[in-house]
């Protein structure tokens, strides 16, 4: 008798989808792969997608609510300086961090990857200059050190991918927030 396997929902495709995705951008999502990482049939992913730009589109919607989770969990932070760490240190320690953007960096002709990506940065760019303005930054210079903060961050994982290198998390957490106490000063 061969042992029963579980059913998988909708989320289960999507959460492979972003493991994929993390390591080879859109390029990354494959279904037949996808399939037998997880152990079925394609027939289980027709069962809750149309066709592969539905995964895609769902693995977006997903990173992108991630994103979204985490600014919102850093804006509870009441003291600015805080709030600007947790805010760095929410992206750079999270099960997708700033390797997927690397990797969708690379799928940016797919339109749906383009205008996610474009929405997910706007989200942090726009948290990030309520964090300067809260530290007393003018409104003027507000976007460019939120650009300045992000680019750091973004850098600090292109900075591995080229290198090869991985850093502990205890040296990511002290370059992010290193970087992030500079952007202050």
């Amino acid at each position: 008798m061969s042992p029963t396997k579980k059913r998988l929902s909708r989320d289960d495709w999507t959460e492979a989808a972003l493991d994929a995705m993390a390591d080879q951008g859109a390029a990354g999502i494959n279904v037949e792969e996808l399939a037998r990482t997880l152990g079925t049939t394609k027939g289980s992913f027709y069962h809750h997608f149309e066709n592969r730009r539905a995964l895609l589109d769902a693995a977006l919607e997903r990173w992108e609510a991630l994103i979204r989770a985490d600014i919102e969990a850093a804006s509870d932070v009441v003291d600015p300086t805080d709030r600007l760490i947790e805010l760095a240190l929410s992206g750079a320690t999270a099960k997708l961090n700033g390797f997927v953007d690397l990797a969708l960096a690379a799928s940016m002709d797919d339109p749906s990857v383009a205008a996610s990506v474009k929405r997910a940065n706007e989200e942090r760019l726009q948290a990030l200059d309520s964090v300067f303005a809260d530290l007393g930054v003018k409104s003027a210079e507000q976007r460019t050190h939120s650009i300045q903060a992000l680019a750091s961050y973004l850098g600090l994982f292109q900075l591995q991918h080229m290198t090869g290198e991985r850093f502990s998390g205890e040296q990511l957490r002290d370059l992010v927030v290193r970087t992030a106490t500079a952007a202050i000063d």
